[in-house]
């Protein structure tokens, strides 16, 4: 019993140290050169992933960059425990390593959730840093849910799927989570074409543009991730520097993030928000579910960019422009600021009013509290 117990509070420990108050998980997957973390860290990064040698992670620490490694195997049939055990006892403790990569799409791969829990207890047995896993299926989430500290969750549909469906990808995964447990979502920064042996040749394929890019940013935090990855910065088949556009959208989206960045450390609360549409069409999205996705954000500790208060987050899904009309309960404000745009909204009997355009974020706030409170201008 006192074995199971201090498992349970390991665990407990583990997952709780992913997230802290001064950090929020902001990656870039495949980095592997000592020499790029000066300009991941410029970029506004704080993690990538890495190799596990104390070469990299010497050099991660006095960059101030955080690195995802796998313990020298991954899980699966041929998951080496003296591996796993050798390089846990090497680097567990190094300040610089944030977690260790269990498994990379189980469920594609066939490694079972029995598989990755056999990984997961090797690196605990002598590790404390948390162990995570990363999904491609988010419907597989309710088996490994309970299999690592915390989970990932990739989804990579430009342009060959509808955005929207990278927002149902991490809803799927949180449902299987529920509230507490971290949850990191991996957005695509790179383009198909670059993966001919994974992806078979079609014409028009892309990497995301700068508005699908912010877009799935904000969706991950509208369907309450809490950290972000993008792929990828240099995978061998797609290098990033050599689509300068890509990498300076990318860069853009990040230091948005980090300006932005106690929105997405915000807690989020209940808030009933009705929509209505002139055009009834556009109430939905190109997978039949709610154009418009919407979170309420309470921000404890703000910054110059975000005081502290309530934000309504809204997220149009769809490719197309479209205007709501948003129905905010209780909304006792003459006006209403639109983050980072400059200018106010009026509200009319409680309604509010804006035009999006495609893939198109709004932030609201802060929001008056119940006592009637004007925001500030």
């Amino acid at each position: 019993m006192k074995r199971a117990l201090a498992w349970l509070s390991l665990v407990l420990w583990s997952g709780s140290s992913v997230l802290s108050a001064d950090f929020y998980p902001l990656g870039i997957y495949s980095v592997s050169d000592p020499r790029d973390l000066p300009e991941i860290k410029a970029s506004g990064f704080n993690l990538v992933t890495g190799p596990e040698t104390r070469v990299f992670l010497d050099a991660a620490r006095r960059h101030q960059v955080k690195v995802l490694a796998t313990p020298g195997t991954q899980a699966g049939t041929n998951f080496n425990r003296r591996a796993a055990l050798k390089a846990v006892a090497a680097v567990d403790r190094h300040p610089a390593l944030w977690a260790w990569m269990l498994s990379d799409e189980p469920e594609l791969n066939q490694v079972s959730p029995r598989e990755v829990r056999q990984a997961w207890r090797t690196v605990k047995l002598r590790g404390r840093k948390p162990a995570t896993l990363v999904l491609y299926n988010a419907s597989q989430a309710i088996h490994y849910a309970y299999d690592a500290d915390f989970l990932m969750v990739d989804s990579y549909p430009i342009p060959w799927q509808p955005l929207a469906l990278f927002g149902t990808q991490v809803r799927q995964a949180r449902l299987a989570l529920g509230p507490r447990k971290p949850l990191v979502a991996i957005i695509q920064a790179f383009d198909w074409a670059c993966y001919p042996s994974v992806f078979e040749p079609e014409p028009n394929l892309r990497p995301p543009s700068l508005a699908e890019l912010r877009c799935m940013t904000y969706l991950a935090l509208a369907e309450r991730a809490t950290g972000l990855f993008y792929f990828a910065f240099d995978s061998g088949e797609w290098k990033i520097k050599q689509h300068p556009t890509t990498w300076r959208d990318l860069q853009t989206v990040v230091r948005e993030v980090n300006d932005r960045l106690p929105l997405f450390q915000g807690v989020h609360q209940w808030l009933p928000v009705s929509q209505r549409f002139a055009d009834r069409r556009d109430n939905f999205n190109e997978i039949h579910q709610n154009s418009l996705s919407i979170a309420c954000l309470a921000v404890g500790k703000g910054n110059r960019t975000i005081p502290p208060g309530k934000y309504l987050l809204v997220v149009n899904t769809t490719p197309r422009p479209v205007s709501p009309s948003l129905g905010i309960a209780r909304l006792s404000a003459e006006f209403l600021t639109v983050v980072g745009e400059n200018r106010l909204l009026f509200p009319e009997d409680g309604w509010l009013k804006d035009s999006f355009e495609p893939y198109g974020v709004r932030v609201y706030g802060p929001l008056p509290d119940r006592s009637g409170a004007r925001p500030r201008r």
